[in-house]
C-alpha cells in the first residue's frame, strides 16, 4: 500500500548559496524578464535555454548570462538532489535527497524541475529549449 501522507516543507536561508544555473519569475516579474531578454541579441538568447507556462518563465544558463529583473529567483542545483533546481539562497527543512525522492515518487514526469516557493510550484525543465525571440513575443502576448 502506498503512503500518501504529505510532509510540510519550510524554506530557510541557506548558509552557502548554490551557484546559479537558472532563474525563475512569475506574474509581472516574468513579463519583466521576457522584456529584458528581448533586449538581448539573437546569439545571446540562443546561449540560454528556457521554458514557459501560464505566468511563469524559467531560464537556464551560465551564471554570468542570466539577467536580473526585480522579482526574479535564481536557481541552483544541490549535488545531493540533482533533479531539483532550487532557490540559490534558500534550503528546504527536509533533506534534499528525501525531497527529490518524494517528488520523483509523486510526480515522476515532472523531473527534472525547478522548485519554486511562495506559493509552492514545480516547473518541469526537461523540455527547455534555446530561447528564441519569437517564443518570447508569443509568451508575452499570452501573458498580457
Amino acid at each position: 500500500m502506498r503512503d500518501n501522507r504529505l510532509i510540510e516543507v519550510a524554506w530557510r536561508p541557506r548558509r552557502e548559496p548554490l551557484a546559479p544555473i537558472g532563474a525563475a519569475a512569475r506574474g509581472e516579474a516574468a513579463a519583466r524578464l521576457a522584456r529584458r531578454l528581448l533586449e538581448e541579441d539573437d546569439d545571446s538568447l540562443a546561449g540560454l535555454k528556457g521554458v514557459g507556462g501560464r505566468g511563469v518563465l524559467v531560464i537556464l544558463g551560465a551564471a554570468e548570462r542570466l539577467p536580473w529583473v526585480e522579482g526574479i529567483t535564481y536557481l541552483g542545483r544541490d549535488e545531493q538532489a540533482p533533479a531539483l533546481l532550487m532557490p540559490t539562497a534558500l534550503e528546504p527543512s527536509a533533506p534534499t535527497p528525501l525531497l527529490e525522492r518524494a517528488f520523483a515518487a509523486r510526480f515522476p514526469r515532472l523531473l527534472p524541475c525547478a522548485v519554486l516557493t511562495g506559493p509552492a510550484a514545480l516547473v518541469p525543465v526537461a523540455e527547455a529549449r534555446a530561447v528564441a525571440r519569437e517564443a518570447l513575443l508569443k509568451w508575452l502576448g499570452r501573458a498580457a
